[in-house]
């Protein structure tokens, strides 16, 4: 027999004096039993009392420790939870205020709380989350009236002060005001507010300017999607396309209609404009490469695959190498590494790839010949053709290494590498370089110490 049904055959005289030991036991409890039975009229007050109560109990000389976070939050766990009870019992107005009760309380609590834990962040979108669902709900169950006050109220607390530091919850609590915006008188209001506060950020000249203007644009355009006015909708966007996401949108929606053209244009017009941004002109890139591999343009497609091999895309490489035939790829692939060599002084990640993809042992070696350390990993690859070079090179790295190491844990790494070297040199030539460096560090016990280590677990 379960729990549930034991205590579902408890006549009502035990199960008060069951609730009542569970309460006298334990103050947590007692909390959660009085915030239970609180009468409808109290919900709100009672809700902003407990999560005081909760924060103010696990403060130290007015400030919250990370260690302290998630008790100080119980409180408002408790409310968001009853928030969730409201909105399923289809109380859509107390579970909109209880979630903007949570919010605003646990916002000011970041002024005096260590949250590196993220804690306050989880229980800011879960009231966000609840007023989101409370709100569309409310928009078909309840009167104009209702829908009227929520939305005052969560505008309200949107254009609060306490979220000048903080415009992406400032902006997601907007975003939940746009699900109003089919009320006229809704609408006008927040698109007022979105006006001047577009005011307010253009007269700056800073990335996060930049960035709250396109927020704000977007829940402009998101005031014109719910309200079904789609040709106002493609005309926003062509209006906005100094944007990124704007643009992404106008070219996902040409491939969709296969404009190409029209795609095409917009991504070129995308990395001239952000030339300063090698992020989004790889974005405008990689959606000319989707439009070329739609139009089967194959030269395109290779030419650009091309470009993302030599930037160090690995996925670039297969793809390129599809688009050959093998007779034409051993040309394509000395010319890349011939280009990779003459890049720079220093050959990229991309070229060993190449190369190992390849079974290419000249060129592994030559990485190698460049970037020693990596004879630690690529000594596989070489020493079918190439042992002398192996161990020229493993040798002279080694002893590199040796001279630079100053203390015991330096000492034990190079000792560590000599178990890789035996593996790729073998026995001999791993007790001629154990000798060697015993003689010439003979002067470093320490040392002298790590390496007959190594030897003993070597001969073990």
């Amino acid at each position: 027999m379960d729990l549930h049904k034991k205590i579902s055959k408890l006549t009502k005289q035990e199960l008060v004096e069951l609730v009542m030991d569970l309460v006298e036991g334990d103050e947590d409890v007692e909390k959660q039993v009085e915030f239970k039975i609180i009468t409808p009229n109290d919900e709100v007050k009672a809700s902003k009392q407990l999560i005081r109560q909760y924060i103010n109990d696990n403060k130290r000389r007015g400030f919250i420790s990370w260690r302290n976070v998630h008790a100080a939050l119980q409180g408002a766990e408790m409310v968001l939870e009853k928030g969730r009870d409201k909105l399923m019992s289809g109380e859509e107005e107390t579970a909109i205020r209880l979630g903007v009760t949570v919010v605003s309380m646990v916002m000011d609590m970041l002024q005096y709380t260590d949250d590196s834990g993220g804690e306050i962040g989880f229980i800011v979108n879960e009231s966000i989350s609840l007023l989101r669902d409370a709100s569309s709900n409310a928009l078909f169950s309840t009167g104009h009236r209702v829908q009227g006050n929520m939305f005052q109220l969560i505008l309200k607390e949107a254009m609060h002060k306490r979220y000048d530091g903080w415009t992406d919850i400032r902006h997601e609590l907007l975003d939940v005001c746009t699900i109003y915006s089919a009320r006229s008188t809704a609408r006008e209001k927040l698109e007022s507010t979105l006006d001047k506060l577009l005011t307010q950020v253009s007269t700056q000249s800073s990335w996060s300017s930049d960035y709250d203007q396109q927020l704000i644009k977007q829940l402009q355009l998101k005031i014109l999607e719910r309200n079904g006015e789609l040709e106002k909708v493609q005309q926003f966007i062509g209006e906005n396309l100094q944007f990124d996401e704007f643009r992404e949108t106008a070219i996902k929606k040409e491939m969709e209609n296969t404009n190409y053209t029209a795609a095409l244009k917009l991504c070129e017009e995308g990395e001239e404009n952000d030339s300063k941004y090698p992020g989004l002109v790889k974005k405008w890139k990689r959606y000319r490469l989707q439009i070329y591999e739609m139009l089967k343009d194959i030269d395109k497609q290779k030419e650009l695959l091309l470009e993302f091999v030599y930037d160090n895309e690995y996925e670039a490489y297969s793809k390129l190498k599809e688009l050959y035939s093998p007779e034409e790829w051993l040309q394509v692939v000395e010319e890349m590494f011939q280009a990779l060599e003459n890049q720079s002084s220093h050959l990229p990640h991309m070229y060993e790839y190449i190369a190992k993809a390849e079974d290419r042992g000249d060129k592994i070696l030559t990485y190698c010949e460049q970037s020693p350390a990596t004879v630690l990993e690529l000594y596989p690859y070489l020493l079918e053709g190439y042992r002398n070079k192996v161990e020229e090179i493993f040798t002279s790295y080694l002893e590199d290494e040796a001279e630079m190491a100053s203390n015991r844990k330096e000492y034990r790494a190079v000792s560590k590498k000599m178990k890789i070297y035996e593996e790729a040199c073998g026995d001999a030539k791993f007790d001629a370089m154990v000798r060697k460096l015993k003689q010439t560090y003979h002067h470093k016990p320490a040392f002298v110490n790590e390496l007959e280590k190594v030897e003993r677990q070597v001969m073990s």
